[in-house]
């Protein structure tokens, strides 16, 4: 994401330079549609409402939501100016306006061209995963996704590129085992998830919830 954030701020800089809004006001709302809402905020919520307070993961992604407000805000202040003010009233400490602060700043080591690269692939694992997940939700088998558990076969070089990605957590479903097979295509299998319910997370397990036991 913040990876994301930098080469937004690069492009939104060179556009904003040649005023050329439109353009700048498509990728910004493109970034939130998809790389926000569509993507981020759905996996990171479980980490928000789930982990304890004081968890070094959920205290990762307040400082990533923090800085994604703080550079959306920059941003579209020049284009929905009286939103932008309004929030940033709410949301800041200072009694000045955004209009009389500075656009942000960002450090060169946010710019990570091979991780946005292995996530490019991870996504896609994602996607078909979810197809998979879908065509069980139109059969009735499940009703949400946290009511499935996934087993996915990847060959040998997208299996070690997703090493300590947990899929359960990428995709939302109750577990995912992922196996390393010698095939060209990424195959998924979705099976409905058997056990308890956690009240907390809303993950199913044969046993009790090994986060929330």
């Amino acid at each position: 994401m913040l990876h994301k954030v930098y080469t937004l701020n690069v492009n939104f800089k060179k556009y904003f330079k040649n005023y050329d809004f439109h353009n700048l006001y498509k990728e910004i709302l493109n970034f939130c549609t998809v790389d926000l809402s569509a993507f981020y905020f759905d996996i990171r919520k479980d980490t928000l409402y789930c982990d304890p307070k004081n968890s070094e993961k959920r205290k990762s992604t307040l400082l990533i939501l923090n800085v994604i407000l703080s550079s959306l805000l920059k941003w579209f202040a020049p284009i929905l100016s009286f939103t932008t003010e309004e929030i940033y009233q709410l949301v800041s400490k200072k009694n000045k306006s955004i209009h009389l602060e500075k656009f942000l700043e960002y450090p060169k080591k946010f710019e990570n061209n091979k991780l946005y690269e292995k996530w490019s692939q991870l996504l896609k694992i994602r996607d078909i995963c979810n197809l998979s997940i879908e065509e069980k939700r139109a059969s009735k088998e499940i009703g949400s996704s946290l009511e499935a558990n996934l087993t996915i076969n990847l060959n040998e070089k997208i299996f070690n590129l997703s090493k300590g990605v947990d899929f359960s957590e990428l995709c939302i479903t109750s577990s995912a085992t992922v196996i390393n097979k010698d095939k060209s295509e990424i195959e998924v299998i979705t099976e409905k998830a058997t056990g308890n319910k956690c009240p907390v997370c809303w993950k199913i397990n044969k046993n009790k919830c090994p986060r929330h036991a």
